[in-house]
């Protein structure tokens, strides 16, 4: 069962986005996907795929660990906590329906195929290129903490050209035509724990 919560406000584009994720599941299979009701706050605790304005959260559990540490008592590693930017207003209903598909391909995979990176990007059709290098990573992160480029440049000890070089790469890489959706994506990796920080370019 896969448990997807939308977090859209808009009923058009949550009806919309729900119609677009069903097709993604055959007639036989439309029972594997349950919506969650966004009022009640467990459901995000129990979501496999979180929709949001610009982004999709997907968190995909290590079921072998959770067996493991059920039956020993001690932790396990439970799994990863995966971040799409979702900007979609350029984007074709199939370019949108392509991404939806990769979105709910990864949440089902499993989860120790994922910790290669590598080979994530060769199952999932995706191009290691086009993934977020480590400092556009860190400048995303430093701009969502409201840093201006003069202060990412003293702080990560390169020139501003550079930095705004990095942004514009990491910019093109998510898809945002603008600063405010770039702001918006940063902010919101900027405030997750460090080890929930991961994001995947679709």
């Amino acid at each position: 069962m896969l448990n997807i919560l939308l977090m859209d406000s808009n009923f058009y584009l949550k009806s919309g986005l729900s119609a677009l994720i069903f097709n993604q599941f055959t007639e036989a299979h439309k029972e594997e996907v349950l919506f969650l009701l966004p009022s009640e706050e467990k459901n995000r605790d129990i979501a496999d795929i979180i929709f949001r304005d610009d982004m999709v959260t997907i968190r995909i559990f290590n079921q072998r660990s959770i067996c493991a540490s059920h039956e020993s008592g001690r932790e396990g590693d439970e799994g990863m906590t995966i971040h799409v930017p979702f900007i979609t207003k350029n984007l074709t209903l199939d370019e949108i329906s392509i991404k939806i598909g990769k979105i709910i391909s990864i949440a089902r995979a499993d989860y120790n195929l994922l910790v290669n990176r590598e080979e994530t990007y060769w199952n999932f059709g995706l191009k290691k290129y086009a993934q977020l290098s480590d400092t556009e990573n860190d400048v995303m992160i430093l701009v969502g903490r409201g840093y201006d480029s003069t202060d990412i440049s003293r702080i990560l000890n390169r020139s501003r050209k550079t930095i705004s070089t990095h942004y514009r790469n990491a910019s093109r890489k998510m898809g945002a035509v603008n600063r405010a959706e770039f702001y918006r994506y940063a902010s919101f990796i900027a405030n997750c724990r460090r080890d929930e920080r991961n994001t995947l370019c679709l």
